[in-house]
């Protein structure tokens, strides 16, 4: 079995944000989009944001700043060519980067948890 293109589902309460930040932070291309759906790419993955419902939207609650969904049973990394730069175009547009390395990694490890405007966690590394 022969495995193609590498896709993840990120379901959204604000589809165009969640797009220009993935966009903008991680230097993804955006490569299809509409009222619904948003389709970013990078190397050999696809990102899929998907807008919620209004009514399933309107129910949930992110607070400013938007905490950390920490508990998800999935965490996506990308590798970016400089960690600086994608802590500073996080933090601009809503979202975070750690400044330091989590925890159970080495202190000098090239790697950085953060999250997007929704609190999505995602992991950077050079």
């Amino acid at each position: 079995m022969k495995v193609g293109t590498i896709s993840a589902v990120l379901f959204a309460k604000d589809r165009a944000k969640l797009a220009g930040f993935y966009r903008d932070v991680l230097g993804m291309h955006v490569r299809a989009g509409g009222e619904h759906h948003a389709s970013l790419v990078c190397g050999g993955f696809e990102l899929l944001i998907h807008q919620l419902p209004p009514e399933s939207a309107a129910s949930i609650a992110i607070a400013r700043p938007p905490l950390r969904r920490e508990t998800g049973a999935i965490r996506l990394n990308f590798s970016v060519d400089d960690i600086g730069s994608a802590r500073r175009a996080a933090a601009a547009l809503g979202g975070q980067v750690d400044d330091a390395a989590p925890a159970r990694a080495p202190s000098d490890a090239r790697v950085r948890l953060g999250h997007d405007p929704e609190g999505n966690v995602f992991l950077v590394e050079e």
